[in-house]
């Protein structure tokens, strides 16, 4: 894979000032049926088993007249995305009167820490596989998520609703797979069963533990802390004698191509009840890319396509708005990927951004999502300390 940022590794880490300028929805259906309330009482819970992979064992709604059989086979469909060190299919439930009609397979995969990403991407690059036209994604925090999915072909009767859970560096992988003209009578049984799983153990999440809290330059007499994953680096930070802003940029020491970075930004206004139009938004992130290729990669020109696609699966406040942009580089013609939330706090302006490999083969997507999760975890540590 071609390196997206040379000059990476002749730039050195002391004594930079980030250079600024002065800054002047996919689709998404709504889940209605996981949010039902599930009388537990009269829905009993039982206890299921994933064979070789005992610490996955959970609890989950009963669902009758389904038989299991055990599996214990190694999939191999996602070794190229050089993600896992094994993915195994473990167990398959099924309606014995009619078996094809609806199944659902337990996987259980050993994660690399290293390119760890969030559950709703697990699940979409699980899917991808079997149904590779993603219809809805749902997030359910950080590190758990599902998505349905349908055939490429129009006229293809099968559905696939797939989600996924971390515990610690183990993913369990729970696939539905249905015919369309059964959606009526499978799908709120699946969404029961998704909406109730329940992991009979709690983990010592090592990743988790791995984070780690990193100060930056006070801006405006405050001090923030960027919380980033383990081999996350700070590459550049403002470093002003007295900055107006805070601002930070770090990159993965563990990517040997160098083809991923993330930003922080947070420029105080000093104006209350800020509330800037979505046109102002959308130059906003386009003004925190500029930044973040001026500091990366100084004096190369770039075409900015905008709005690639919209970011359905985040939660998104009223004053929140994220974007996906292209970015083309002039002279090699290589392709980037820039993803920016921008938002509005208080009398402040704050953006989390990632720029990484454009996702056009497996190893590209499996740098894309781990950059993703490291956004996530960016802005979850940041809007603690905001709020």
């Amino acid at each position: 894979m071609k390196s997206i940022f040379p000059l990476l590794r002749r730039i050195g880490l002391s004594g930079l000032v980030l250079a600024t300028t002065a800054i002047g929805f996919g689709v998404a259906a709504e889940d209605n049926v996981d949010h039902m309330a599930l009388d537990r009482a009269a829905r009993a819970l039982e206890p299921y088993v994933v064979k070789g992979a005992e610490s996955l064992n959970f609890h989950g709604v009963k669902l009758n007249n389904f038989v299991w059989s055990g599996e214990n086979r190694t999939l191999s469909e996602w070794d190229e995305y050089g993600m896992f060190d094994k993915v195994s299919l473990r167990s398959t439930g099924y309606d014995p009167a009619d078996p094809d009609h609806f199944q659902i397979q337990l996987i259980s995969a050993e994660i690399k820490p290293e390119t760890i990403a969030r559950g709703v991407d697990y699940a979409r690059l699980f899917a991808k596989e079997w149904s590779p036209s993603i219809e809805a994604i749902r997030e359910r925090g950080r590190d758990a998520g599902d998505v349905t999915a349908v055939g490429a072909d129009p006229g293809s009767n099968r559905r696939e609703r797939v989600a996924a859970w971390r515990w610690d560096k183990l993913l369990l992988v729970a696939r539905a797979s249905y015919s369309a003209d059964q959606a009526d009578f499978v799908e709120p049984r699946i969404a029961q069963f998704f909406g109730t799983l329940k992991f009979d153990r709690p983990a010592q999440d090592s990743i988790e533990q791995s984070l780690r809290w990193e100060k930056l330059p006070p801006s405006s007499g405050t001090i923030y802390s960027a919380h980033v994953p383990e081999g996350w680096m700070k590459l550049r930070q403002s470093s002003a004698p007295s900055p107006s802003y805070t601002a930070a940029l770090f990159t993965n020491s563990k990517d040997p191509n160098g083809n991923s970075a993330v930003g922080l930004f947070v420029f105080p206004t000093g104006r209350k009840g800020l509330a800037p139009t979505d046109e102002e938004l959308r130059q906003f992130a386009a003004k925190i890319i500029d930044i973040e290729l001026e500091n990366l990669m100084p004096k190369v020109g770039y075409k900015l396509d905008q709005d690639v696609a919209f970011i359905p699966e985040e939660k998104l406040g009223d004053s929140e708005r994220g974007y996906i942009d292209a970015v083309t580089l002039q002279g090699s013609g290589q392709r980037i990927r820039a993803k920016t939330v921008v938002s509005v706090k208080g009398d402040m302006i704050v953006a989390v951004a990632s720029i990484s490999a454009y996702p056009d083969g497996p190893a590209e997507v499996a740098t894309m999502i781990h950059t993703d999760f490291v956004t996530r975890v960016l802005s979850d540590g940041l809007t603690k300390q905001l709020n």
